[in-house]
């Protein structure tokens, strides 16, 4: 389905914007915070009343994923690949890059800045939201945009966890499909400190019956989704199980690969997607858009499907779908890639890509993360150790971890880090050490991806309106 963007917004329209994202930053949480105890004040009993009150604008049949590792991506794909068939769709992601717009996405377009404002004033000015969060507002707002423009259907990620994320108050018998990414130890202060106990909270997604899509993953995660998909009364899909896949080519511009699944074969599929885990995404992504266009309702709702979903549909969305900030070549002299990782899964899999690839030898770090994440376990999976040179930034956050703690880590393991002021210094030292033909790159929190891409594509977000 193509799109028209809209025009560019004007100075009122962005000043409501802003005021309105005001409102809402000061709401806090612990996206906002960092704090685990702010995780203690979740459930979702208070959104599913809310809704509730205003006749559910979240009830329209649903893509439901969550995990640890590539939720974000085949979030985005699935919603491509329902809407190049034909489907009006709204997608929910976070976090975002660099606007707060980007989170709730229509027809492939993120809402307006006057349609964020007339959403943001709406739930700010109900007594009924007083208390709640900064993610519990957004993602409400964004049902409510879903409504307005008559979405036919949701493809939700989840903000963190599963069972008691804000994105599972949406109406059980609106969830077609359930999507399980890998699972790794993260936030274990709120969701454990076990893959088991943090699969259970993953899981807890799987509301009703429907089509459960599990990713590639440990078995121990698989055994506590497959018990959860069992009492629910879902249908298991295991990617491992029903999928074929080989890629065909795989370079710095994407990458070709063939699928053979349930449904169909593909053949040729092409994707800017860069590494084995996105093949691995993709084959999640796809799966999940089969078996939600198979469904009976979306049979009455949408025209032309209740069988295979269009292959042409499928090959134009994976095709046109990038991922900014997911191993983004983002420049080529010298080499630049950026990849906002924040567990140790994601580190690996940014280390599997780099392997499959032709990478210059003369290769500089940048490194910005969270405080509160397993640096040793991270630099274990990107392969940092002796020799390595690492210009270590704080990224633009009130959570960024503390410098010297990183690059004392860095130095007992041998490696050479050196410290920085902010992204936009520390790429200009990483680029003069590595030269223009050795590569940068640049990895950790979202935060520091935002800044890199902002400084090095000249874009302007939520920081150039005072946010953030």
């Amino acid at each position: 389905m193509a799109t028209v963007p809209p025009p560019a917004p004007d100075a009122a329209s962005l000043a409501a914007y802003a005021e309105a994202a005001r409102g809402l930053l000061a709401r806090g949480g612990f996206e906002r915070s960092g704090n685990a105890a702010e995780a203690k004040k979740w459930g979702v009993g208070r959104i599913e009343a809310w809704l509730d009150s205003r006749g559910r604008p979240d009830r329209r049949p649903t893509v439901h994923v969550a995990g640890s590792k590539g939720k974000g991506t085949v979030s985005t794909l699935t919603a491509a690949i329902l809407r190049a068939a034909g489907a009006h769709t709204l997608l929910l992601t976070s976090p975002d890059l660099h606007s707060a717009r980007e989170r709730i996405v229509v027809d492939g377009l993120p809402v307006t800045p006057e349609a964020f404002a007339r959403f943001a004033h709406d739930v700010l000015a109900d007594p009924a939201t007083a208390g709640w969060s900064y993610f519990e507002m957004l993602t409400v707002m964004g049902w409510l945009a879903g409504a307005a423009a008559g979405c036919e259907w949701q493809v939700l990620e989840v903000g963190l966890g599963g069972r008691l994320d804000t994105t599972n108050a949406v109406d059980p018998g609106s969830k077609r499909v359930a999507v399980i990414t890998p699972i790794d130890l993260e936030h274990t202060e709120i969701l454990g400190d076990t893959i088991p106990l943090i699969a259970a909270e993953k899981a807890g997604i799987i509301t009703a019956p429907c089509a459960v899509i599990a990713s590639p993953m440990r078995e121990s995660a698989l055994a506590v989704i497959r018990a959860k998909a069992s009492e629910a009364g879902a249908t298991l899909h295991e990617v491992t199980v029903e999928c074929a896949l080989r890629v065909v080519t795989s370079n710095l511009d994407g990458q070709t690969l063939d699928l053979k699944t349930p449904k169909r074969t593909y053949r040729g599929l092409k994707s800017p997607l860069v590494g084995p885990h996105q093949s691995e995404n993709i084959a999640t992504a796809v799966r999940a858009a089969e078996e939600a266009w198979a469904t009976t309702e979306a049979a009455t709702e949408l025209p032309g499907p209740g069988g295979p979903i269009p292959e042409a549909a499928v090959k134009r969305a994976l095709e046109t779908t990038r991922m900014p900030g997911r191993f983004e070549v983002i420049r080529r002299r010298p080499l630049t890639i950026l990849d906002g990782l924040h567990t140790p899964l994601a580190a690996r899999r940014f280390a599997e890509a780099m392997r499959g690839l032709t990478i210059p030898a003369r290769r500089v770090w940048v490194l910005g993360i969270l405080s509160g994440k397993d640096l040793p376990a991270i630099l274990d999976g990107l392969g940092i150790g002796e020799g390595d040179e690492v210009v270590v930034t704080p990224p633009p956050t009130p959570r960024a971890a503390d410098p010297l703690v990183v690059t004392r880590t860095l130095r007992e393991r041998g490696a050479i880090p050196q410290r920085s002021t902010n992204v936009p210094h520390a790429l200009e030292v990483a680029s003069a050490l590595a030269g223009e033909r050795g590569a940068v790159l640049v990895v950790g929190s979202l935060y520091t991806v935002a800044a890199a891409r902002e400084h090095l594509l000249g874009l302007t977000g939520d920081h150039a309106l005072g946010l953030r």
